[in-house]
């Protein structure tokens, strides 16, 4: 999302968008669970003294469910109108809440976006009361460590545990909603990109990124898979279907450190993002007071994730194929992009008055990986099939 809109600046929404939030500390240390649904990190939290499960998304501005805010009786004092992950334009409600409690934290008229999520197929399901964000963190220095499933956080670097950082870079804060902006470099092309855990890659490439001479010249060719579908649900709902393409870069770099080779895609709009993934191999401190970006190796990396080859979601009330990637099992049995999937190995995923929308997109979502072995139950004009789909 942009930053507020003419309309918010004649309110004190435009004076709470440029100072700090005030954060009073209980602990000079706050450290509090960090749970992972899916591929998707949720924190407990307090909006106003009213306890929630909550996303935590480094990419995005904190927004609150309207449900949530209108629990709250929060009042709207502006609009901002942006564009989110997908590119598509968005206008959501400004309120101010009072105070946000996180662990032994209390940061106090925090600036928040209100939407209405119940209009998305999936987020309807998945975001309850909504996302912390990126306007929570100058002031802080913030460590995401899912080896030890802790958010840490302290009024400096030096209050946190020492780690041993095998890369360190420039962390910039271009104000409200202070995004953490990181400098890489593949090839000879140089650019900017956002650490945005709301996305699972390790990176995802802006496209015309992806597109340059030196940069191809880093991608093996035995190493893109290409298909067709959509990149996600953000949200102002899903983009447009196009090509998807996963590959190996062999040498990604913050600053002159390297990553290595990692696995990467391509997104349609910018800016390139650093994703969740690479928090499967290392804890990542954001030090807003030191401008700093830090990754320490950890302990022991996650195992790799297989590429499922195909993924669903909700569309309406329907269980589709969203996308499907080519040579994959799943296009191999037969799978076709749109298929609705009635069931998945004998557990129906047709919504009813017995089996909720939200229990079927939450099952999808934290318990279904399309990486196994599955039968699937299709229904493609009218007619029912099974296929079954061996493991990748």
């Amino acid at each position: 999302m942009t930053a507020a809109t003419a309309s918010a600046q004649d309110t004190d929404l435009g004076r709470l968008l440029t100072s700090p939030i005030r954060i009073e500390r209980a602990t000079p240390v706050t450290s509090v669970p960090l749970e992972t649904r899916g591929e998707v990190l949720f924190v407990q939290a307090s909006a106003n003294d009213e306890a929630a499960d909550f996303i935590f998304d480094t990419g995005s501005p904190t927004v609150l469910s309207r449900e949530f805010a209108d629990s709250l009786g929060l009042e709207v004092v502006a609009q901002n109108t942006g564009r989110d992950a997908n590119g598509t334009e968005i206008t959501m409600d400004f309120a101010i809440l009072d105070t946000l409690t996180l662990g032994t934290a209390v940061f106090h008229d925090v600036p928040v976006l209100i939407h209405d999520f119940s209009n998305l197929d999936m987020g309807a399901c998945l975001v309850r009361a909504g996302i912390l964000g990126s306007e929570l963190f100058p002031g802080s220095a913030w460590r995401i460590d899912l080896e030890a499933r802790r958010l840490t956080f302290a009024p400096s670097l030096d209050d946190l545990p020492a780690t041993n950082p095998v890369v360190t870079t420039h962390l910039y804060d271009f104000g409200y909603p202070h995004a953490p902006i990181v400098d890489y470099s593949v090839g000879d092309v140089s650019d900017k990109a956002l650490f945005d855990t709301g996305n699972s890659a390790w990176v995802a490439l802006f496209t015309q990124v992806a597109e340059a001479t030196s940069v191809q010249q880093e991608i093996p060719r035995d190493t893109i898979v290409t298909g067709t579908g959509f990149e996600g649900e953000s949200a102002g709902g899903r983009g447009e279907a196009g090509v998807l393409t996963w590959f190996t870069l062999q040498d990604f770099r913050f600053d002159n450190d390297s990553l290595g080779p990692v696995r990467a895609t391509t997104r349609a709009v910018p800016p390139t993002l650093v994703g969740a993934g690479l928090l499967s191999a290392y804890v990542v401190t954001m030090d807003y007071p030191g401008e700093q970006f830090l990754l320490a190796a950890r302990n022991e990396s996650a195992p790799a994730r297989e590429e499922p080859g195909y993924s669903l979601a909700l569309v309406g009330d329907e269980v589709r194929v969203v996308q499907l990637f080519d040579g994959s099992p799943a296009a191999e049995a037969g799978l076709r992009l749109g298929d609705q999937v009635a069931a998945i190995s004998g557990r129906s995923l047709l919504v009813s008055e017995d089996n909720p929308k939200c229990t079927v997109a939450n099952w999808l979502f934290a318990s279904f990986d399309p990486a196994t072995a599955a039968e699937l139950e299709i229904l493609r004009d009218g007619v029912s099939s099974r296929i079954s789909i061996p493991p990748h």
